[in-house]
């Protein structure tokens, strides 16, 4: 009996212990939704930047020293005078969060708010950027504690608006974070139709590879090959490394023919027993041995 009844004690216990667990979570979820109340329901419906503006955007600044340009329809990452490709498909991304019409829940705003280093800038064009007029200046803010809401402050007017919270990649990103890692430029593997040949040029084999588009026998192999190629990119950008690997001599190099004298490609070099590509735009990334062997198999 005395055991029967111990086994009760305990599930009893335990039922208690879930039901306070879901008190709990309801009175924060009760008090989050007060910071709402708290400001009578005072919200708007708008968009962090204007739609009409979407196409106009030549500049998106992040603080004082991360900046994304699109210049000739091209979008770059500069920091500190150093330029690299854009990743696009970020770019869109982000920029269709900010033009998403969401509820945002006004807030108080007083001298004692905590200002937020986390600010970015939107303009539509090079001039405007240069007299240093956006048409959409904002700061974040913090999030609860959840993470799913967030503050934004409107730098023009200083009003506070709490909404769910689309933005956290934004929130004081780092250059790699929108730097493109593929190995290819972005013009070619997007009309990949100009690609004639592609050459392989595998130095630690001494071997070369060739394989034409105009060639029929060729041609299942030309385009599998093909694909491989775009396809590749890496996440392991090793910026401090371009001096040590241009001392090198490449042990892989892949070019693509595109017509009209113009090529595109990569070179792959050994470094310390790990191997690196060094793409045509002078970036360098890491890759696996596995990567190594597609490029050449």
């Amino acid at each position: 009996m005395k055991l029967k009844n111990l086994d009760l004690y305990k599930k009893t216990n335990l039922v208690l212990i879930l039901f306070l667990a879901i008190l709990v979570i309801i009175f924060f979820i009760g008090i989050n939704n007060l910071k709402y109340k708290d400001s009578s329901n005072r919200y708007v419906t708008s968009a962090l930047l204007n739609p009409k503006y979407l196409t106009q955007i030549k500049v998106i600044q992040f603080n004082e020293n991360l900046f994304i340009k699109k210049i000739n329809e091209q979008w770059i990452v500069e920091s500190e005078g150093n330029k690299f490709p854009a990743d696009t498909n970020k770019i869109e991304e982000m920029l269709k969060n900010f033009i998403k019409t969401i509820k945002m829940y006004k807030k108080t705003y007083n001298k004692n708010t905590k200002q937020t280093n986390n600010c970015i800038f939107f303009y539509t064009s090079l001039n405007i950027f240069s007299s240093s007029q956006s048409v959409s200046a904002l700061a974040f803010g913090q999030t609860d504690f959840t993470n799913s809401k967030i503050d934004i402050i409107n730098l023009k007017n200083n009003q506070i608006y709490q909404t769910e919270n689309y933005f956290s990649d934004y929130i004081n990103p780092s250059v790699e974070f929108f730097i493109r890692k593929d190995f290819i430029p972005e013009s070619v593997s997007k009309d990949s139709s100009k690609i004639q040949e592609i050459i392989i040029q595998d130095f630690a084999q001494n071997k070369i590879f060739v394989l034409q588009k105009s060639n029929k026998n060729e041609l299942e192999s030309f385009y599998k090959k093909l694909n491989q190629i775009l396809l590749l990119r890496s996440d392991d950008l090793q910026i401090n490394l371009i001096d040590e690997i241009s001392k090198l001599n490449p042990v892989v190099k892949v070019q693509l023919e595109l017509g009209n004298n113009t090529t595109a490609g990569f070179s792959v070099y050994k470094f310390d027993n790990k191997y690196f590509v060094l793409t045509q735009d002078n970036l360098i990334f890491g890759i696996s041995d596995w990567t190594y062997n597609r490029i050449v198999e």
